[in-house]
This record gives structure tokens, sequence and C-alpha cells, in this order.
């Protein structure tokens, strides 16, 4: 990922206060700060959680963005926006916003970190009646680790206006809802990048298992696929390749895997973000026995004919997994 953060400030949204507390400067951009921005904007950018919406028409967030050439006066809009929403609506965690000026991939982009508070024990020192006294203490107002992802997020493109968004549904008038898309941005609404996925691999696997009954690695197959695209398109997984890939080596199962994408309304034209967290998981497959026994396997020798691994179909319809050439 190439990322440069330019600009950066906080805002404290804590509706039981009554109003946002604004912050009138821009933080300052020391190493360890710089880094805790970048690995949360990393986590919300490749969060497989996230959807890939545009703003509606009627949206006026894109002109709070665009037309505001005060970066810390255009902040101060964004936090207000959200909190007008939080204020009636005491579900919705309060959290400190961080919005930042940046450039993500070449991109030029505003990111929206909500960072909800955590609560934590700390110790607290004090003096009582003469001795040392060290207490403890409950932090309610510590903001997520930065190995962690955040909670809700919003990453706007300013190039093409459109959005990377993680959000939640939260309980706002009588009525859970996607508080973000709904009430703030004015957004398109989107399946997560995961769920995508999620559906054409399970389309996939069980179109070809329904086509063919004595194929026993279908599932590892499909998933050797999927891992494959992902790769060869740097994360993204272009749908009609899949069906390409079928129509190489599984002829018989493309209709069925039309169908059921039609009925998950997922589009042949659609590509699926597949941060590289997630092609990491999908280049290992893991095969558990009935007995206990776990093994991890690279996805690419799960299917076709290899030196290492065969899987042995049983004259009781039970499955061995043979592996060759093992050294101790």
């Amino acid at each position: 990922m190439e990322l440069q953060i330019f600009k950066a400030i906080v805002h404290v949204l804590d509706s039981s206060g009554g109003a946002p507390v604004f912050s009138d400067r821009l933080l300052e951009l020391d190493g360890d700060t710089a880094d805790y921005l970048a690995a949360h904007l990393e986590k919300a950018y490749y969060n497989d959680a996230v959807k890939n919406c545009s703003f509606l028409p009627e949206s006026t967030f894109p002109s709070l963005l665009l037309d505001n050439q005060d970066f810390v006066q255009c902040s101060k809009q964004v936090a207000d926006e959200f909190f007008q929403v939080m204020r009636t609506s005491p579900a919705i965690p309060n959290a400190d916003l961080i919005v930042v000026y940046c450039s993500i991939n070449g991109h030029e982009s505003i990111a929206i970190l909500k960072m909800n508070y955590k609560a934590a024990y700390a110790h607290y020192y004090q003096q009582v009646e003469g001795q040392h006294y060290n207490a403890l203490i409950k932090q309610r107002t510590l903001l997520p680790a930065a190995g962690s992802k955040p909670d809700e997020s919003v990453i706007v493109d300013m190039t093409d206006g459109s959005i990377k968004l993680v959000e939640k549904k939260y309980e706002v008038d009588g009525a859970k809802i996607f508080y973000l898309s709904e009430r703030i941005l004015r957004s398109t609404q989107a399946q997560p990048e995961r769920a995508k996925l999620q559906t054409v691999q399970t389309a996939a696997a069980q179109a070809v298992r329904q086509s063919y009954e004595d194929n026993q690695k279908s599932d590892s197959e499909i998933a050797a696929i999927l891992c494959e695209e992902a790769v060869a398109g740097d994360g993204s997984l272009e749908v009609q390749r899949v069906k390409e890939r079928l129509e190489e080596q599984f002829p018989l199962a493309v209709e069925s895997f039309t169908q059921e994408l039609e009925e998950a309304n997922l589009p042949l034209e659609e590509t699926v973000s597949v941060p590289p967290a997630r092609i990491k998981r999908m280049e290992y497959q893991s095969i558990k026995t009935e007995s206990g026994i776990e093994m991890k396997i690279p996805t690419s020798l799960l299917r076709g004919d290899n030196d290492y691994v065969e899987f042995v179909n049983e004259p009781d319809g039970t499955i061995s997994l043979l592996v060759k050439g093992v050294v101790l």
C-alpha cells in the first residue's frame, strides 16, 4: 500500500456531553502518531468487511468535502454531521473522530476513522494517610490498538467520489439501520466484499458438486481457482473470470453457477476486492479428520495431479489423504 498522510485532526464525540469537542489544531504527525494512523488506514482500506459505495445524487456530503478549502473547518463540519445523529441515538458508541487528508495508492483521499472507545483497567497512584497506594481504575475512553481494525470508517477517493465504507447497524429512531450510509453519507447500499466472495465461492462449489457428484475435491479446487484469480488480479477477483475457469475445467457446472449468482443478485460483471490478508489465508486449506488430526496444505496442491498429496476414494465411501514424499 502506498500511503502518504498530509494532515490529520481529532474531534471528540461524546453524546453525553451535549456538544462535540472540536480541535482547532492539526495533529503533530510524529513517528508514533503517523505509524498509528497508517496502521488503521491500511486496515480500513483492506478490511474485507468494506463496502464499495457511491454518493446518491441528493447527498450533500461530497460538496462538504470538495468545496471546503479549509481542512480544519471541513473536519469540524464532518464531525458535527456525526454528532447530530449520535445525540439522538444512545446506541451509537461514543468515539474520537479522526479525519485524515492523505494519498492512498496515488489517489487523493479523505479518510474518516470513527475510533469507538474501549474500556480497560490501568493503575492509579495516590497517597493515602501518608502511604503509597496503587489502585486500579477503569479507563472508558481508550482508543483501539494499532493492530485492530476500525469498527467504522469512511474513505472517500477525491478523484472519482467512490467510497470504501465499513459500518455497523445501530438503533436510530426505534429501528436498527446503517446510519452512516443512510443518515450521514447518503450513499448507495452494497454488500461487504467478503460477502460477495463467499457468494461466488459457495455458488461455484455447489454447482460443481451438483454437476460432478464423483468429484470429492470440488471445494478445494474452487478455492484454488479463486486464490489464483485473486493473485493474478492483484487483489481484484473478476466474477466473469471465475465463470471462464469453470467453463474450462467444469463445463457442466456453468449454468448452475450462473443461476446461483442471479438469485444472489451478483452480476457476472462484478469485481470483488480481496485484501492481502484474505489472499494469504486462501493460499492454504485446513483439513481436519473426524479423529481430530488437522493438516494445513497449500491450496495449489489440492487439485490436479501432483507429487505431494493424493485423495483416495475408499470402497466404504470414505476418503483417504495420501501425503507423498514425506521427509522427517
